[in-house]
């Protein structure tokens, strides 16, 4: 069952830090504590799961000019 907390915190996070431009951290953070992930892996864990969207963005920016 975690498993699938994980994903739904994951799929709609991402979701919602796209769709307002929030930044990733303000959203899985707290998600990732309330399910009881101890705060030095829930810091460690939205900060990697930020570089993605960071290296994206950068991709499209250098892409497009």
């Amino acid at each position: 069952m975690t498993t699938v907390k994980i994903l739904l915190i994951g799929f709609i996070g991402g979701w919602v830090a796209g769709a307002l431009g929030l930044g990733g951290g303000a959203i899985f953070n707290p998600m990732l504590l309330t399910i009881g992930v101890p705060p030095r892996v829930s810091s460690a864990t939205g900060m990697y799961l930020v570089s993605f969207s960071k290296i994206a963005s950068c991709l499209v920016y250098a892409l497009n000019g």
